[in-house]
């Protein structure tokens, strides 16, 4: 939670955690990563390259009169969302888990449903989604965003499109499917994906949920008129919450693009997301048609925060981009041009920015 009444009202006010307003970054992505971050402002970021599936040292970069950390802990926001659906595809692989399977088939009892994502306990504000509503949702339609529930929703569910029908970003999707994985594995999900993810691939910087260990080394978000943002989340969130490093989670992108079965899994069957702009949604991944791909892409929006991970499948190369600021997406553009050169349409997207 906040650590105060302030943070948890900027919180409030500014969730949910995916907005953006219409822009074309791309018209500063010529421009060197170092100069945007001291143009825009942005007062710490760190990111890693990947070439051929290997990450190289992590880099550091500030834009303030601050001492770069390479080492630093950001939030990852919606770069969360790709972990957990690499922890449902495993479950999927070893047959723990039927990706076409209604979402009712795990949770017989309905799904309990808050109405906002940082206050989950038993007294708080909540609804509860029948096992009839659930049928209607596979593993599938919430992993490609086709579920037909609303990003987020302080209200009681209701779908906003027919399950199946057509892709809508959801945040709440993949709030459900945490439920899902839950019911699965008996255990929470923050303690699960420390066992079965973050131990196994070295991610000993990562955690779903605040680690005091963090202070000291984890930056806060920057909001406009430079006002800081400090939420700690003691909870999981299965679409937000990951706490990360730039080397730990190119380590996580390094274990993605070393798997064939599992990268045919992501890409199979995509869902059309915008055509003019060649991209598609996969299992957990967006994918962008483009020289030198597919790319498996995903951007981050917490607020205060801006992040960004892409990689080729083909050459295995790509990056992530961790910032500490709102204004730090074009940040990622440029790093796109000069890792993976490309006209890279997905920072036209309207949501990415």
């Amino acid at each position: 939670m906040p650590t105060n009444r302030r943070d948890f009202l900027l919180t409030g006010a500014t969730l949910p955690l995916i907005t953006a307003c219409a822009s074309d970054i791309t018209r500063l992505d010529s421009r060197p990563v170092a100069d945007l971050a001291k143009d825009l402002g942005v007062c710490a970021a760190s990111y890693t390259v990947l070439r051929k599936g290997m990450p190289s040292s992590p880099m550091a970069l500030t834009g303030c009169d601050a001492e770069p950390r390479p080492d630093a802990v950001f939030q990852a926001a919606s770069l969360t969302k790709p972990v957990v659906a690499f922890a449902a595809l495993q479950l999927a692989l070893v047959g723990r888990l039927d990706l076409d399977a209604p979402v009712s088939t795990y949770l017989p009892q309905g799904y309990r449903h808050f109405h906002r994502m940082l206050a989950r306990s038993d007294n708080d504000a909540h609804d509860v989604v029948p096992v009839g509503t659930l049928g209607q949702i596979s593993v599938r339609h919430l992993l490609n965003h086709t579920s037909g529930l609303p990003n987020w929703s302080s209200e009681p569910m209701s779908f906003a499109s027919k399950p199946g029908e057509r892709w809508g970003y959801s945040g709440e999707g993949f709030m459900l499917l945490q439920s899902v994985l839950e019911a699965i594995s008996g255990t929470e999900i923050s303690v699960w994906l420390d066992d079965r993810v973050f131990r196994p691939l070295g991610m000993g910087d990562s955690s779903l949920v605040w680690r005091d260990a963090y202070e000291g080394r984890a930056v806060d978000g920057t909001l406009p008129f430079g006002l800081r943002q400090r939420v700690r989340f003691r909870s999981a969130v299965a679409a937000a919450s990951l706490y990360t490093t730039a080397a730990d989670y190119a380590r996580f992108m390094a274990a993605v693009l070393s798997d064939g079965h599992l990268l045919s899994t992501i890409s199979s069957k995509p869902v059309l997301v915008d055509a003019s702009l060649g991209l598609q949604w996969g299992l957990g991944w967006g994918i962008e048609q483009a020289r030198g791909g597919p790319y498996l892409w995903q951007w981050g929006n917490n607020p205060g925060f801006r992040a960004f991970a892409m990689a080729s499948t083909s050459s295995k190369d790509g990056f992530v981009m961790l910032t500490n600021h709102g204004r730090g997406m074009p940040l990622a553009a440029s790093l796109a041009r000069s890792v993976v050169p490309s006209e890279h349409q997905v920072f036209r997207f309207p949501r990415v920015s």
